[in-house]
């Protein structure tokens, strides 16, 4: 049965996932907005963000897919029951992921803020070497990011920590969840790493308390989402001591104003929001093939449950 697919972002990207769904699927209608012969013709919609009104303007919609591994962009809360509402699931970005963590970690374990600051000192000190089981890095969120960046990191010696909403069981990782849960963790954490999607609970979730519960001279990774972080309240942490360093690839604002304190403060390192980026080979070859699912009747990769926002 035919049915009619809208794309919605950029051009190379929905060229190259043309292709790839002509090939799974070769009587699929692929439109890209907003060019739409018919818009009641719509059964599904491909994109980060949606086109205005857009339940109104393509009344048929069956099912939303999101181009990256986030949904809150889409506000899953304010989506009907009938429409489902799925997550991109393709291990490059879970890969991606991963190198951008084991990298973090490693500027921060390896002492890299230090040796920078001694470089435009001219400064030839050497500092005493940590192993990775000297280290304990907790991760919010366990999900299949932070599942897989706990796995690796654990497999490289690293004592790891993992929270979540609900209990979890994972090889080699102490797990937690829970408000107490997260209290009793964060007082066990040398680096704490974010990978939450962003829902109203976690909206501002590193503050002030939490960090004070971080033991002194610990350091934050955030590539969650930019809103989990009260910026002031981390900024203030690091120019008191208590927070060493900052690596932040998200930021409730992007792009990062010119003026925000992350741009100049010695011990913040800031990336453009690329820990983990859609590819359009991989993340083409996804899409075909749980939009085949989906013809075929069967369940897909990623779908969320838009309650819980994830």
């Amino acid at each position: 049965m035919p049915f009619t697919l809208l794309y919605k972002g950029p051009q190379a990207r929905g060229e190259s996932w043309q292709r790839a769904v002509a090939s799974a699927l070769p009587d699929a209608t692929w439109c890209t907005w907003p060019d739409v012969a018919a818009p009641e013709s719509v059964d599904a919609i491909i994109a980060w963000t949606l086109p205005d009104n857009a339940l109104e303007t393509y009344p048929n919609v069956k099912a939303i897919f999101s181009v990256g591994a986030g949904v809150d962009q889409l506000q899953p809360d304010k989506i009907p029951d009938s429409i489902k509402l799925v997550r991109l699931i393709d291990p490059s970005l879970t890969q991606q992921m991963q190198t951008y963590v084991l990298s973090s970690v490693m500027m921060i374990h390896r002492d890299h803020f230090l040796y920078q600051a001694q470089k435009a000192q001219k400064t030839w000190q050497q500092h005493k070497v940590a192993l990775p089981h000297e280290c304990t890095i907790s991760i919010l969120g366990l999900g299949e990011l932070g599942k897989a960046v706990a796995s690796q990191l654990s497999a490289l010696g690293f004592n790891v920590n993992g929270w979540s909403r609900s209990a979890k069981q994972l090889d080699g990782i102490s797990t937690f969840h829970g408000q107490q849960g997260l209290q009793d963790m964060l007082a066990l954490t040398d680096i704490l790493v974010s990978l939450l999607p962003l829902t109203d609970e976690t909206k501002g979730m590193i503050n002030a308390d939490t960090l004070a519960q971080l033991p002194q001279g610990a350091s934050v990774i955030n590539a969650g989402r930019g809103e989990q972080i009260v910026d002031e309240d981390l900024l203030a942490a690091l120019d008191s001591g208590h927070i060493q360093y900052a690596i932040l690839d998200v930021f409730k604002d992007e792009p990062l104003s010119e003026s925000h304190p992350y741009w100049t403060h010695p011990r913040v390192h800031i990336t453009p929001h690329i820990a983990s980026i859609t590819r359009n080979d991989t993340a083409g070859d996804r899409l075909a093939e749980n939009l085949l699912r989906w013809h075929q009747g069967e369940p897909m990769m990623g779908e969320v449950d838009k309650q819980r926002g994830y």
